[in-house]
């Protein structure tokens, strides 16, 4: 057995060489093998930089090369569905950044060629890796604090750039995609369940038509979530989550510091107490553990039908936006 998955990258942003490439530098089963630029010279400027043994001119030649044994996709919304194909096409298998696709249809072809290759496809949801939401997780199955009554998620940055992919429609941008694949995330994730119904609220760029201030409710129940994501407002994070017996606030839940320790609050009638956690860099996790799977023939630590659900709801939102009414997540 080899040493060390090689990954082969699609791109490279500013996404990856600020978030991925040291977390993965500092692990044992995984390197960063291979860059792919359509700009050649950029691929072997940041390959030099950073030590990268490969650098390409093109996706398909990254795809194609026999020491890259697997795909992250960091690329465009809207590239994310052919390329990933064409990846696990050519047997490699791909985690890909989120949203998984453009919508649900796209998703579920994904999905549909992972199965008939036999090749694994994962969603880079991060920020389910790190510690802190283990712990939330953990706190919510074991009824550690009752049973969810509401679950409140607001995520925001400004990017008033016209020239920014986050800013154009056909590229897949605005808040919803962008965010609010997180924000709508966070309740399927703690507590397993699924929607039945959507009603949201959204506000469109007049120049380039993307969902700059996005809010909805959405319904599973036996209890309700909200959520406000935003691309013109001032950078912020944070979950809150309700329960009969007490509740948790999660201060920087999706773009957590690998430098400095994490931080919940969590409050019952007993009283309030802070919880710390280590330093830990949810990248670096997700990598590692997205590998083992990988090489250990392992289920993936996210399935694929996860991200299915997760664009399912994303579409509702969408069309609840457009009919002003209520939506059934289908």
């Amino acid at each position: 057995m080899q040493k060390k998955l090689r990954f082969g990258v699609l791109g490279v942003s500013n996404h990856f060489v600020k978030r991925i490439i040291l977390p993965v530098s500092k692990l044992e089963n995984c390197e960063i093998y291979a860059l792919a630029s359509r700009d050649i010279k950029k691929a072997q400027e940041a390959a030099s930089e950073f030590s990268i043994p490969v650098a390409v001119g093109s996706y398909e030649e990254l795809i194609a090369h026999p020491e890259v044994d697997a795909i992250y996709n960091p690329l465009p919304n809207h590239l994310h569905a052919e390329w990933t194909i064409k990846a696990l096409e050519a047997g490699k298998p791909v985690l890909c950044e989120k949203p998984l696709a453009m919508d649900a249809a796209e998703a579920e072809k994904m999905a549909m060629v992972s199965e008939k290759t036999g090749v694994p496809l994962m969603e880079a949801f991060m920020y389910r890796f790190h510690p802190i939401w283990r712990h939330a997780k953990d706190m919510i199955k074991y009824n550690q604090l009752g049973a969810v009554t509401h679950i409140h998620a607001i995520f925001s940055y400004n990017n008033p750039d016209p020239a920014n992919i986050r800013n154009v429609a056909e590229y897949g941008g605005g808040g919803l995609l962008d965010i609010g694949c997180y924000t709508n995330s966070v309740p399927r994730f703690l507590t397993g369940m699924e929607p039945r119904r959507v009603v949201s609220l959204m506000k469109f760029d007049s120049n380039n038509g993307t969902d700059i201030n996005a809010s909805g409710v959405v319904d599973y129940g036996s209890f309700q979530a909200t959520f406000n994501v935003s691309t013109r407002s001032e950078p912020f994070q944070r979950v809150q989550v309700l329960c009969t017996g007490g509740s948790i606030v999660i201060y920087i839940p999706f773009n957590i510091y690998y430098d400095v320790p994490a931080v919940m609050t969590i409050s019952t009638g007993q009283g309030t107490r802070d919880i710390s956690f280590p330093l830990a860099d949810s990248y670096g996790i997700m990598f590692s553990e997205f590998t083992d799977a990988v090489i250990n023939k392992k289920p993936m630590p996210i399935p694929v039908s996860d991200a299915i659900a997760n664009m399912k709801l994303l579409d509702a939102l969408a069309r609840s936006a457009k009919s002003n009414g209520w939506e059934d997540v289908k």
